[in-house]
């Protein structure tokens, strides 16, 4: 956190005071509903979560003091690969849980697991927002591009906007997605919920929409296919180069 005061300084000093932050969307409190706005009650559980909060208070305190000017976007859960799969899940077993899923039918990991059942939720398993990363991208594009306008409107000399589709999705319901893309059953577990899991929460996107022109385009049906596709061209790549799998 340190060297990012460092770096809003050195942006004021430079005459280059406007500031996109990434920010997140675990930083909300649980809601009866799942559904949050942007001025819903903020309650990060995790170390990830809390420096998020922290950057957002210093930026909001930066940009009521100085020349400093922020928008700060809260992503909920990107997944997928880009159009031209030059990016993709970087890491052979990822933690997250598309990965997991991709991982799982690639022989990586033994099975998926879901990790909690008896949540409160329609299904008893954790809820999520699931952004196509492309579509975030987007999202990028629009508010650099309305950066000055977005403000102006706000009247504000910083805001915060949700990044999410403002569809709640559970683990059960995206593993049936994603054994309707890929074809094939997926092998799973289940087992309790790990420390810290939030049951979770679905973004209102209505101030994205409004401020920055912007709406989700891509599926999740997309978003698997792209993650899928990724993976296999990933095993092309590990086999070219001779690279085995233990």
């Amino acid at each position: 956190m340190a060297k990012s005061l460092e770096l809003f300084d050195a942006l004021l000093d430079l005459d280059k005071p406007r500031i996109v932050f990434s920010s997140s969307g675990s930083l909300y409190a649980p809601s009866e509903t799942f559904e949050v706005w942007e001025d819903s009650p903020l309650a990060p559980t995790s170390p990830y979560a809390r420096t998020k909060q922290v950057m957002e208070m210093v930026l909001v305190d930066m940009a009521a003091a100085t020349d400093l000017r922020a928008i700060m976007l809260r992503y909920f859960n990107p997944i997928g690969s880009d159009p031209d799969f030059r990016t993709g899940i970087y890491d052979p077993v990822p933690s997250h849980v598309l990965g997991r899923l991709v991982a799982a039918i690639r022989g990586d990991i033994e099975s998926f697991m879901i990790t909690g059942t008896g949540l409160p939720t329609r299904d008893g398993t954790g809820i999520r927002d699931y952004i196509h990363v492309w579509d975030l991208a987007r999202a990028h594009v629009a508010t650099v591009e309305r950066f000055d306008s977005v403000l102006t409107i706000e009247q504000a000399p910083s805001t915060v906007i949700n990044l999410g589709t403002g569809t709640g999705v559970t683990v059960r319901q995206l593993l049936a997605a994603f054994e309707r893309v890929y074809g094939q059953a997926v092998p799973t577990v289940e087992g309790p919920p790990r420390p810290g899991d939030a049951i979770g929460a679905y973004a209102n996107v209505d101030k994205a929409r409004r401020l920055l022109r912007w709406h989700t385009e891509l599926s999740l049906d997309e978003a698997i296919a792209s993650a899928l596709e990724w993976g296999a061209s990933d095993e092309r790549r590990s086999c070219l180069r001779g690279e085995k799998r233990s």
